[in-house]
């Protein structure tokens, strides 16, 4: 899911639509940015993004109702199970390996995080 990647500005609409505890009317959304964020932004181009982010597989456009609604297709958790993934793939040679010795080179782990890190191998 994550090669379809997404703006900045779309990515900050998923954020919001994950915090919520429901799904979101497009009016829900636009009070959310223009007067709790401080937004200026226009109907077509909150349109635009939300149409985007469908398209690209993030999120599902429920227009059975009276008003639209809008609900993320992927959870943060799988976002970023995702993302991580993509990233060993991409850059690490899909190694898990390469990318822990990469992360830790510069950055030494201390006794209780290698021993968190052993018990956490040691479980899959």
């Amino acid at each position: 899911m994550v090669q379809n990647a997404m703006s900045a500005t779309e990515f900050y609409i998923l954020k919001y639509l994950w915090s919520r505890e429901t799904p979101a009317t497009f009016s829900e959304i636009m009070t959310h940015f223009n007067e709790e964020e401080k937004k200026e932004w226009k109907k077509q181009t909150v349109n635009t993004f939300l149409t985007r982010l469908a398209q690209k597989g993030f999120l599902n456009i429920d227009k059975s109702g009276k008003r639209a609604i809008y609900i993320p297709s992927v959870s943060r958790k799988k976002y970023y199970e995702d993302y991580a993934q993509q990233i060993i793939e991409d850059s690490y040679e899909g190694s898990l390996k390469n990318f822990v010795c990469a992360f830790t080179e510069n950055h030494k782990l201390t006794s209780n995080e290698k021993e968190e890190l052993l018990t956490y191998i040691h479980s899959l």
